[in-house]
């Protein structure tokens, strides 16, 4: 029985904001989620704001999120002004690195490579672009990302800020 399956049965069947208490203690460790029914029951965790790695949940409830799912998939967008994050091959220089929740790291040319879906960072035509990385596994101890790294610093013309999706678990 997935998350969201035993949401449904505690109360209406409609997909929507939630309070739920995975580790099933006292309800003051609660913690807000989005469920979704028409998702195939996905439960989903919002980061704090979308510009921070935070999602306000302690250890013990994403470990019991984590016991009760079988997948788990997370969206991460770079924009980027005149900067590369993430290049056609690793030869053509560093790319960014984004660390996963039990440490492991996603890179390119690594054991665990994100996504690619939309790779537009490389125009350098003096207008904002993005890339956009998908997060998918079936090791759910791997979301959400905690971490990244390898972006070059930030100055007049270079520029780039990151939009954290949230961990959706399934």
């Amino acid at each position: 029985l997935d998350l969201a399956s035993r949401v449904i049965s505690l109360s209406s069947s409609s997909s929507g904001v939630y309070w739920i208490d995975p580790n099933l203690g006292c309800s003051s460790d609660s913690i807000q989620v989005t469920c979704s029914f028409t998702q195939e029951g996905q439960t989903c965790l919002n980061p704090i704001t979308t510009s921070k790695l935070d999602f306000d949940i302690g250890r013990v409830q994403m470990n019991f999120l984590h016991l009760l799912s079988s997948e788990v998939v997370q969206n991460i967008t770079i924009h980027c002004l005149n900067m590369p994050v993430w290049p056609e091959t690793s030869s053509e220089g560093a790319s960014v690195r984004f660390k996963a929740w039990n440490g492991q790291l996603f890179e390119q040319g690594g054991q665990l490579t994100p996504d690619v879906v939309v790779n537009h960072c490389k125009i350098q035509d003096g207008r904002w672009h993005h890339t956009l990385f998908t997060f998918r596994t079936y090791d759910i101890q791997r979301l959400p990302i905690v971490g990244i790294y390898n972006l070059p610093p930030s100055k007049p013309g270079k520029e780039y800020f990151f939009e954290v999706g949230p961990v959706c678990f399934l």
